[in-house]
Formats: structure tokens, sequence, C-alpha cells
């Protein structure tokens, strides 16, 4: 137990450090793309096809990983097994959804009201591709707790996405050159990965595919609602935006909606980085609760949800208090003030991430103990809240600047939901939640440092990163005076930093 705490909190340092760098080169491209496209319409464009192949690619992705993950951290020695299995699995499976993909985008483009985006979306398609065959090594990596080695191939694809759209950007291609080089990158790491973490071996025992195709299906149907949750409030504004649009030609009218799909994918981008980050505790708590419940360890299964979720709702709400504060002045640090349009629904957003964020921890606990079901049905839920309330609510927005607060509203409201449905399964399961007296603590440290923002002057972009950091400030020293934070957690840090001469747990880093 001691072994595996400390091989998760290394493994949450790793996968940490390696989130933030792909956070750091991700809005490297979120804030420097849109100048070198020049219009918001081209950005909006850009958002528009990156975001829908993500939707498909995080589920192949994450319901890949997770399923590879689960099977090689039950028992190692299966590992190159399992890898065979799923790489023959994702010869039918990822190639099978790019061509579909690519024979899709039509009509796609045709529901957008954009014709000019088929091409793209087909384009994008080779990312889908390559995502799926990554995936597998991945995977393996995860379920070996090598999460060192997950960290580099993080680290190492965030720097080649990067250059390379932004390179194709540069060199004058528009959104096929970003595009293009997003599948280049795809491509590349690709390679890398099946040179370093290596082909299965020959002679270990067949692993049956149908075993990670029956985790894989349950996991498709959540993490495709997930994915979508996400982003199908950006779709429906690019949709139905259209339809707001004051404009003669269908042309005009689709380049106006791709403008405020711009704005709203923006404030977006900044509302996402909670989730973003904590992304490296879903990574690292899925294995250790696939090998607790593995081996009927409820003790330590109901230690690893207390913490994870009082954890991980501290740094989400300490993230999004800082937006919430000043989204107007936050939005024009990074970007041009054009796109402060979208500062009240990066306001509402934020507090809509907070919501989401947890929904996906807690969904990310189910799933590693093999209940799929009550993760499937609050993901559903949660998807058919968002998109009936913002396909309802978004075309009856009195102007298009309103539709971007009527999206923002919606979608966090079904954000709130979702979270209160996994929670209710969470405890129904293994009688272990977040403590509701965190819970007012946190909610009280927000509510003070929100009062703190609002009487913050708005001048420079250098002094709002330093009301940035008060805001944030206020937070913490709230946590500390309500005793939410102490010397517990200062311990806890200190012992997963710790480099005595302890064993860790087999695949894991050594110290």
């Amino acid at each position: 137990m001691a072994d595996n705490t400390k091989a998760a909190g290394r493994g949450v340092i790793f996968i940490a450090l390696a989130k933030l760098y792909f956070m750091v080169a991700g809005y490297a491209i979120y804030f420097v793309l849109p100048r070198l496209l020049g219009s918001e319409a081209a950005w909006g464009n850009y958002l528009l096809v990156i975001g829908l192949v993500s939707v498909i690619d995080n589920v192949i992705v994450t319901a890949t990983i997770q399923s590879v993950s689960k099977y090689t951290a039950e028992d190692e020695t299966r590992a190159d097994a399992v890898k065979r299995a799923a790489l023959r699995m994702q010869l039918l499976l990822g190639g099978g959804l790019a061509a579909a993909y690519i024979a899709a985008a039509p009509l796609v483009a045709r529901w957008e009201r954009d014709a000019s985006l088929s091409p793209l979306y087909q384009l994008s398609a080779g990312i889908m591709l390559c995502y799926s065959f990554y995936a597998v090594f991945v995977g393996s990596f995860n379920g070996l707790r090598r999460f060192g080695g997950q960290a580099t191939l993080d680290i190492s694809f965030s720097t080649l996405r990067a250059a390379l759209i932004l390179g194709g950007a540069a060199l004058g291609l528009g959104v096929y050159g970003a595009v293009g080089g997003f599948v280049v990158a795809a491509a590349i790491i690709l390679v890398v990965s099946v040179v370093w973490v290596k082909l299965p071996r020959s002679g270990a025992a067949p692993f049956p595919a149908k075993r990670i195709w029956s985790l894989m299906a349950g996991l498709f149907v959540y993490t495709l609602a997930l994915n979508l949750i996400m982003r199908v409030d950006l779709f429906l504004l690019k949709r139905y935006a259209a339809v707001l649009a004051d404009a003669a030609s269908a042309e005009a009218r689709a380049e106006i909606a791709s403008t405020y799909a711009a704005y709203y994918g923006t404030a977006q981008s900044l509302a996402f980085i909670p989730y973003q980050a904590i992304l490296a505790v879903a990574f690292v708590v899925f294995p250790l609760v696939s090998r607790s419940t593995f081996e009927n360890d409820l003790a330590a299964t109901q230690s690893y949800i207390r913490q994870t979720l009082r954890l991980s709702l501290v740094f989400v709400a300490g993230v999004a208090v800082v937006f919430m504060a000043n989204p107007e002045a936050v939005l024009n640090v990074p970007y041009q003030a054009k796109y402060r349009i979208g500062g009240e629904a990066l306001r509402i957003l934020s507090g809509g991430m907070v919501c989401f964020s947890m929904f996906t921890i807690v969904n990310t606990i189910l799933n590693g103990a093999g209940r799929t079901l009550p993760a499937i049905i609050s993901g559903v839920v949660t998807l058919a809240a968002a998109a009936a309330g913002n396909a309802l609510l978004v075309p009856r927005a009195s102007s298009l600047v309103g539709a971007l607060s009527v999206a923002a509203y919606t979608t966090s409201g079904a954000m709130l939901l979702g979270v209160l449905c996994a929670c209710f399964f969470l405890y129904r399961h293994f009688k272990a939640v977040l403590s509701p007296l965190s819970l007012l603590r946190i909610a009280i440290a927000m509510a003070a440092a929100l009062a703190v923002g609002h009487y913050l002057p708005e001048r420079s972009k250098l002094v709002t990163l330093g009301e940035c950091l008060v805001v944030f400030a206020v937070f913490l020293v709230v946590l500390v005076l309500t005793r939410e934070l102490g010397g517990e957690d200062l311990a806890r840090v200190k012992k997963v930093l710790g480099r005595k001469h302890q064993k860790v747990a087999p695949g894991g880093e050594q110290g």
C-alpha cells in the first residue's frame, strides 16, 4: 500500500509535468495561431474541425488507453499479449472509423451550413488513424505504471504538434496548413512510440481480443458522451448562429457563424484549463483503482477516492476562480481585444468546468473499478441535457452575443447535473465521496476570492496577471484558515517526493 501510494504520487508528478507542458504547448497554438490565420472566421473553422475530430480521437484514445492499461495492470506478465490483441483490433477500429469519417465529412459540413468545412474534416481523419495505434503503446506504459515513459511521449508529441501546426500556418497555408501539420505530428509520434515501447514479442500466450472489445464498448459510449459534452455547444452555436446572422448570402452567414464560434471557442479554451490539468490525476488513479478493486481492497479504494476528490476539487476550483473574477481582462492577456466579446461566456463556463472536471474524475474511478454502466448513464444524461438545452435555447437568443451566454449557461447547468448524477453512483457503490464540510470550505474560499477579484481594477496585461495571482492567493489563504489545507497535505507531498531507499511497485519509476 505504501509503495503503491508513493508510486502513485510520483506518477502524478511525472504526468502532471507532462500535462503541464502539453497545456503550455497547446495554448501556444491557441494564442499564436489566431494571429497567423488572420481572421476570426478562419480561427473559428480551425476550432470546429479540430474540435470535431478530437471528439472521435479522444473516444478512441481514452477507451484504448484505459482498456490496455486495465488488463496490463491486473497482470503485467501479459503486457505483450494485451498489446498484440489491441493492435490487431485497431486495424478494424481505427481504420474503419477514419474511412467512415472521410465519407461522412460532406454531410457534417452541410449540417453545419458551411460546405467549405468538408475537405478540412477529411484531412483531419489522418489524425484519427495515427492516434488509434499510438494509444495502444501509451496504454501499455500506463498499465505497467511507467509514468515517466508516458510523460516523455506526451512531451515529445506536444512539441511536434505545436511546431508543425504553427509552421504550417506560418507558411501561408492557412487552416489547411495548420490541420496538415497536426496530421504529420501524429504520424511521427506513432513511429516514435513503436520504436520505444516496441511491438509485442512473440511467444506469449494470446490474450482474447473480445475482452478488450467488451470493456471498450462501454468506455466508447461513455467517452463519446464525455467529449461531446465539451463540444456540443460549439457545434450547435455554429449551426444556429448562421440562422441568427443578418446576411443575404449563405457564404456570409457561414462566415459570421464561424466568427462567433471563434469568440465562444476562445472562451472555452481558457475555461478548459482546469479540466486539462486534472487529466494527470485521471491517468494515474485509473490503474490504481483497477488494481485495488481487482484485489478486493475496499479500504484502499475508498482512500484513493477521498484523497483524489478533495485535492482535485481544490485544484480545479482555484484555477477556475481566477477566470471567473475578471474574465474580459483575462481574455485580453493572450488574445486580441476583439475576443473580449466572449468574457461573460468565460465566466459562466469556468464554473461549469469545475463541475465537469469533477464529473470526469468520479467517472474515471467508476470505470477503473469496472463500473462502466453508471459512468455511461451519467454521461448520457449530461450530454442529453447539454444538447437538448442548446438546441432549444440558442436559436431563441436575442442576439449573436447573447447566444454565447445562453450556450454557456445551458452547458454549465448540464455539467452540474452530471456531477451530481456521477457522485450518486460513486457513493452507492463505494460509500465514499467528498466530505460536505470540504465542499463548504472550498465554496467559501471561492466566494472570498471572487469578492476580492471584483474590486481589482483592470489596467495593463501585466497588472491583470498580478491580480490573477492575488485572487488565487486569497483562495489558498482561506483554505488554510478554514483548515481545509494543512500540514497533512504538505507531509503527503513530501512523502511522495522523498527519496528514501524504498522499493517502488513493479513497473514504477525508480527513486
